[in-house]
């Protein structure tokens, strides 16, 4: 049953909107551990979402199966479910088209249609990891991941968009005697990733310093890598949609003041072609844009849906979320910015070089403060110089260290990043994704274990 038939359906019954969205999707996930193949996976499955309103009460459910038996039962649960809600006062309607929407990036036929191609990358990767000298006995693990998606969302506010796409995600870890670094790579066609290259670079990482040392407890000038530094900085894009805005934000009255330093943005775009993110449509069909939140250091702009947009006199930025806005993709530029990672050490005195981050915490969320635990390579920084790998601890992968900070600060004491912008994700993200530089972060308070 396709989504046009849904949307009828559900309008016969009575509801005053539809939206239903299908996706057909065919995944493959390989692991890799002790620097061999471990398993493959492959899944295929068409599911769906439905979302409809009656008098202002709203109800969102999944479609697991689009037999019309299966949907007919799931739009009774609905309609029985909807009536006993209370309407939501402040709730304005979905999008209402038809629209134009740009050019979809589309998919790539390798990851949709070779079965071989996950292993062939993650030998690859392994075999490139283990090419340097003195990382010929090192221990890989891994996952590689590739999806093709094809989706069509169909509303009752005449909204009828396609899309069809493919992404491959891969990440890393190397243990290298002691040391062990983790990093990810992710594109939406194969030509996107060289296997290779990527382990080459794991590898040199968990080789790039010698020594173990300790540091003390203080305040130190901190590098972060692409990985750490997004997952962080990525919950920007989540503090200001207007749903966070309203329940209590760091962002909340902060509109047209300096947030940032003053060559710091921040955008929210799914437009970008080469994002896995990417799509010319939201999740009620309104078109996507690119969405300055942060612009040289002040704040420009809220998310909205349809609704929201209505609600505060605004536009929407195609950032829906039909419960709530949502946000789509981070993308992080720096006006001051400085050749490579290793331009950004040597502008540190006192420092540490931080590659990985695990269990970030909101102590106070409306204030910004947060907590952070680095693992993998953390390395010491004096006088522009790597000195040594932090390890308070015997603890494998574990540094022994914490990172207390303001989110708000750490984009005021942001001075410089690196032209290495890349695409890449952390486990720590939820599985966002965001474009990230390397980035020079002055002054922020470290503990010790």
């Amino acid at each position: 049953m396709d989504a046009e038939k849904i949307v009828s359906i559900a309008m016969k019954e009575g509801f005053d909107e539809a939206v239903v969205n299908i996706s057909e999707a065919s995944e493959k996930y390989l692991k890799i551990a002790n620097s061999k193949i471990d398993s493959v996976v492959d899944k295929r499955g068409i599911s769906g979402s439905l979302f409809i309103t009656k008098k202002n009460r709203v109800f969102f459910t999944n479609i697991e199966k689009v037999d019309e038996a299966h949907v007919k039962s799931k739009i009774k649960l609905a309609k029985s479910m909807v009536e006993r809600l209370p309407p939501k006062e402040d709730y304005y309607g979905i999008a209402y088209g038809p629209f134009k929407y740009g050019k979809s990036s589309g998919y790539d036929k390798e990851i949709k249609e070779r079965e071989e191609l996950v292993s062939e990358f993650a030998e690859s990767s392994i075999e490139g990891a283990i090419s340097q000298k003195g990382t010929e006995r090192s221990k890989v693990y891994g996952t590689v991941y590739t999806e093709y998606i094809k989706s069509e969302l169909v509303s009752s506010g005449n909204v009828h968009a396609r899309e069809d796409r493919t992404v491959l995600r891969m990440s890393m870890r190397q243990i290298n005697g002691g040391t062990s670094f983790q990093d990810f790579a992710l594109s939406r066609d194969a030509k996107g990733i060289d296997p290779y290259e990527f382990g080459k670079r794991v590898g040199e990482m968990t080789k790039s310093v010698s020594g173990v040392g300790r540091i003390k407890s203080g305040n130190y000038d901190i590098v972060y890598a692409q990985s750490p530094g997004g997952a962080l900085l990525s919950n920007i894009n989540t503090m200001a949609t207007i749903g966070s805005i309203e329940t209590g934000s760091p962002l909340k009255g902060r509109m047209g003041k300096a947030v940032a330093a003053a060559g710091v943005s921040i955008y929210d775009d799914r437009t970008r072609r080469d994002s896995v993110e990417h799509s010319e449509y939201d999740d009620e069909g309104h078109p996507t844009q690119k969405t300055g939140i942060i612009v040289n250091g002040k704040l420009r702009s809220y998310l909205h849906n349809t609704s929201t947009a209505i609600k505060y006199m605004a536009e929407s930025t195609g950032n829906a979320g039909l419960v709530e806005p949502s946000a789509g993709q981070m993308v992080l530029t720096h006006k001051k910015r400085r050749k490579d990672l290793e331009e950004l050490i040597r502008e540190v005195k006192r420092g540490i070089l931080i590659t990985n981050t695990w269990y970030t915490r909101f102590s106070d969320y409306l204030a910004g403060n947060f907590s952070t635990v680095p693992r993998d390579l953390a390395v010491y920084i004096e006088d522009g110089e790597r000195k040594f790998q932090i390890r308070q601890g015997d603890a494998e992968s574990m540094v022994g260290i914490r990172i207390s900070e303001n989110i708000l600060r750490m984009l005021q004491n942001m001075e410089l990043a690196a032209d290495d912008t890349k695409q890449s994700t952390s486990w720590d993200s939820e599985g966002a994704s965001y474009f990230m530089p390397s980035v020079l972060v002055r002054d922020s308070q470290v503990s010790t274990a």
